[in-house]
């Protein structure tokens, strides 16, 4: 994706790229470091500064950061495939830490953060659905369903048991019960108190 950069930031890529034709390799390096620092979303910054990096991670690093921007700068993923392979000699060592469909992100036992071009197309995981319209609907179907479980579900597990424990001990007493009624209204009738 194209940076609209500044006049400043063009006139210091120029001589950037000069410099690096010459062989002022510090040169070079003082005008792209400027230059990554004014627009540090430009991958031809990162990218010239890279070739005139005074060490080996710092080039790492800043091809890294220029495929990261643009994915399509061949130059940069080119390089960038050199400059890892030739880290994986010296550390053998990458931790996975990230991916997107045009990039690995792992970390090196240095602490660099290194973005690694992929040779193939990205694939959606398998049981990755896509969420659709009813999303929100089945949302709500689970909050309700687990009101249910808290309210519903456990007033008709203990309904019964309350109903259980009430019965069966009416059910012993009802002799008792129906003549204790059965005395209650003959005396009413009779007009007798207790």
């Amino acid at each position: 994706m194209p940076v609209q950069l500044s006049v400043e930031v063009s006139q210091l890529l120029e001589d950037a790229q000069q410099s690096i034709q010459q062989g002022q390799r510090e040169t070079a390096h003082q005008a792209s470091l400027k230059a990554t620092s004014l627009a540090p979303q430009a991958p031809l910054a990162w990218y010239l500064r890279s070739q005139s990096a005074p060490s080996s991670e710092e080039q790492l690093i800043c091809l890294s950061r220029a495929y990261s921007l643009d994915p399509a700068f061949s130059d940069a993923k080119k390089e960038l495939r050199t400059a890892v392979q030739g880290l994986l000699k010296q550390e053998p060592f990458l931790a996975y830490v990230h991916e997107t469909e045009v990039l690995y992100q792992v970390r090196s036992s240095l602490g660099f953060l290194i973005n690694i071009p992929k040779n193939r197309v990205f694939e959606k995981p398998y049981l990755q659905k896509d969420p659709g319209p009813l999303k929100p609907v089945f949302s709500w179907l689970y909050v309700s369903l687990f009101a249910l479980m808290l309210g519903g579900v456990g007033a008709l597990v203990l309904a019964p048991s309350f109903a259980n424990a009430i019965c069966i001990p009416v059910a012993r007493r009802s002799h008792s019960i129906v003549d204790t009624i059965g005395h209650v209204s003959l005396d009413l009738a009779r007009g007798d108190s207790h």
